[in-house]
């Protein structure tokens, strides 16, 4: 090989190396999915359709009882603030990556548990998780954060646009800001 074509290589695997990690939907088991994340921290994952979005970095907020406990600018995940461990308040959440935003109020406080959050909007023929639920029979779309925390039992969020409603405004399928 030559030393130009090694060069070439060499960038090339560099630079992939470097590569903000790949975003999708949530596999249809855990056998699909990425390694582990590190302990205290959660791995997010974005998808658009059954198109994955790549960010270099993402932006959250988490508030929990009108307080901010987590707030930044991420990579692929984030460390879990010693804070999150003992809240018990609901959280209101608000994710964006590029110029896409979602927002999720009234979750859960096991979403800050070490684990995986995969956050989208599917349109149909929805994924998996969301087929066969006849809430979702005429839904336009589904914006939804799906939590699976490590050693605990996950659950999802949603916010969906019914089709009789998708051209009302101010209505479920357009948001507030």
């Amino acid at each position: 090989m030559s030393k130009i074509r090694f060069k070439i290589a060499l960038v090339l695997a560099v630079a992939v190396g470097t590569l903000p990690a790949v975003s999708q939907q949530r596999p249809s088991s855990p056998d699909q999915y990425p390694p582990n994340p590190p302990a205290n921290h959660v791995e997010v994952r974005f998808a658009m359709g059954k198109e994955p979005v790549i960010c270099k970095r993402f932006e959250l907020t988490a508030k929990a009882g009108g307080q901010t406990i987590l707030a930044g600018s991420f990579a692929s995940g984030f460390s879990i603030p010693p804070s999150a461990l003992t809240n018990n308040d609901m959280l209101d959440i608000e994710i964006k990556c590029g110029e896409h935003k979602w927002h999720f109020s009234e979750v859960g406080p096991r979403a800050l548990r070490h684990g995986w959050w995969w956050v989208g909007t599917d349109y149909p023929p929805f994924q998996e998780i969301f087929q066969g639920a006849d809430r979702f029979k005429d839904a336009v779309w589904i914006k939804y954060l799906i939590v699976d925390p490590m050693n605990d039992e996950g659950f999802e969020v949603y916010k969906f646009c019914p089709a009789r409603l998708k051209d009302q405004k101010p209505g479920p399928c357009f948001d507030k800001d």
